[in-house]
């Protein structure tokens, strides 16, 4: 049977509006859908479905209390549903074994647990085995990689072979080259008072550091916290991180949005990005907000730091991580920033989409 005919099938955990991985699945699903079938398989879905046709959603629901033991069920479901059909491609976008393709996108598990204790929990030994059942020499699946930084890492553990690794170079929406129509600044609306706008955007608050980001802006001297919005994009349990904000009283200034219809106005509107992750495989937002001309800060954890490096208006914080390196260099950045936000159009090379390509290449 050719490629054309194939059925494609995509797996992950959760699917929500606005995660990375999500995101990146879904136009995936979209650039595959044109030629072939998609089914999109999850324990939980939130958002509205695609509209495409070729495109469907099937819920494998797994009801354990402990999430490592649903995971668990659910992959024995996924591949048992795989395995009573002919012609199918599975690529999954959650670090599980066992499918044609795993999508790289979250940063090795084994190489950022080292605590002996917690390293003898079922919930480690459920991850490390799925990950090392992915990445160790005799496996059959085949590794789209998003991060060169990354993958050195992986060989470094299991001595996983380059020839296992698919390279997918970055690829950003040819939306963030449109001109924005609208002039307004429309997140201000929501907010206390009129200012500069500070922005965070990534679902996962502890791994992309939102804890960091609160605490510098707090200790903004007042003069300069008192010219700034700080507007919060993504979708995780909020509970701490609001009472991190109460704690500082800074509920007028601070604000949580599950998410944004239109980034690259939001970034064009802003005054800085602030993402000052403990762990990123690549951080693709970094590459998006370069592409608006946008002032960054984050931390050499990020795998797409080093396009950050070559920005001159941009701060990359070099491990081991400082928060009093990160409260001064915000600072810095939000004294001095009068960079008017525009389209950089060297950031163009990035628009060609190649995912779908390298996947029909390797079948």
């Amino acid at each position: 049977m050719n490629k054309e005919s194939k059925k494609f099938i995509l797996i992950i955990f959760k699917y929500f509006p606005y995660g990375g991985a999500q995101r990146d699945l879904l136009q995936l699903a979209k650039k595959l859908c044109r030629k072939n079938f998609v089914e999109i398989v999850c324990m939980d879905w939130d958002g509205t479905h695609p509209k495409e046709k070729n495109i469907s959603v099937k819920l494998i629901e797994s009801n354990y209390f402990f999430n490592y033991k649903r995971y668990s069920e659910f992959k024995k479901k996924v591949s048992q549903y795989i395995a009573d059909q002919n012609n199918v491609i599975s690529i999954s976008f959650s670090k599980i074994s066992g499918f044609d393709f795993y999508y790289a996108a979250d940063s090795c598990f084994a190489s950022k647990n080292k605590n002996f204790f917690k390293n003898l929990s079922p919930r480690y030994q459920f991850f490390h085995k799925e990950e090392y059942q992915i990445f160790n020499p005799k496996s059959k699946t085949k590794l789209l990689s998003i991060s060169k930084k990354e993958n050195a890492i992986y060989k470094s553990i299991y001595k996983t072979p380059d020839s296992k690794f698919i390279f997918i170079p970055p690829y950003i929406d040819k939306k963030f080259f449109i001109a924005s129509k609208s002039k307004t600044f429309s997140i201000n609306k929501y907010f206390k008072n009129s200012n500069k706008l500070l922005i965070f955007i990534g679902s996962g608050f502890k791994t992309k550091g939102l804890d960091r980001a609160i605490i510098a802006f707090a200790n903004l001297p007042v003069k300069i916290r008192n010219n700034f919005n700080f507007a919060i994009f993504g979708k995780d349990n909020e509970k701490k991180y609001r009472k991190l904000i109460t704690r500082y009283d800074l509920e007028d200034s601070i604000k949580i949005f599950h998410g944004h219809d239109n980034i690259p106005q939001l970034m064009r509107e802003a005054t800085a990005l602030i993402h000052p992750a403990r762990y990123e495989n690549t951080g693709l937002i970094l590459i998006e907000a370069l592409s608006q001309n946008l002032p960054i800060i984050t931390t050499d954890n990020c795998g797409y730091s080093s396009y950050v490096e070559n920005d001159k208006k941009s701060i990359v914080l070099n491990s081991p991580f400082s928060q009093q390196e990160l409260n001064f260099y915000l600072e810095k950045l939000l004294s001095k920033n009068n960079y008017l936000n525009k389209i950089n159009a060297k950031y163009k090379q990035y628009i060609s989409y190649q995912l779908d390509k390298k996947i029909l290449t390797n079948i």
